[in-house]
C-alpha cells in the first residue's frame, strides 16, 4: 500500500487531515486490474479503480487522488504538508497536461 497525508484548509477556514491510500492492484476473472482507493475524509467510501493492467490501475488511482486535491484547491483551499509547509501538488501535477 502506498499512502499521501495532506492537511486541506478550505475556503470557509475549515481544517482537513486528509489520508489517501492505494492498495496494490488485485488481478480480476476479466483480466482488469483493481485498485482499492480510500481518499477520507473526501470520500466516505474506499473506491475500486479498474485498469486494462496493474499500472493502469494504480496510475488512474494516482489521478484521481490528484483530481480530488486539485478541486479542493481551485474551490479556494489550500493544500499543506502534515509540518505546515505547502504541499507541492504542481510538482505531483507536472507532465500530465502535456500532450506528445
Amino acid at each position: 500500500m502506498v499512502s499521501l497525508e495532506v492537511v486541506a484548509q478550505t475556503a470557509d477556514r475549515k481544517r482537513l487531515e486528509i489520508r489517501a491510500s492505494i492498495e496494490a492492484p488485485q488481478r480480476q476473472d476479466d483480466g482488469s486490474w483493481v485498485c482499492q482507493v480510500e481518499v477520507a475524509p473526501l470520500q466516505e467510501q474506499r473506491l475500486a479503480v479498474r485498469g486494462v493492467d496493474s499500472f493502469h490501475a494504480v496510475w488512474l488511482s494516482c489521478a484521481l487522488i490528484l483530481k480530488l486535491l486539485t478541486h479542493l484547491k481551485s474551490d479556494g483551499g489550500e493544500l499543506l504538508n502534515p509540518d505546515g509547509s505547502v504541499f507541492p501538488l504542481e510538482a505531483y501535477l507536472a507532465g500530465l497536461g502535456e500532450q506528445r
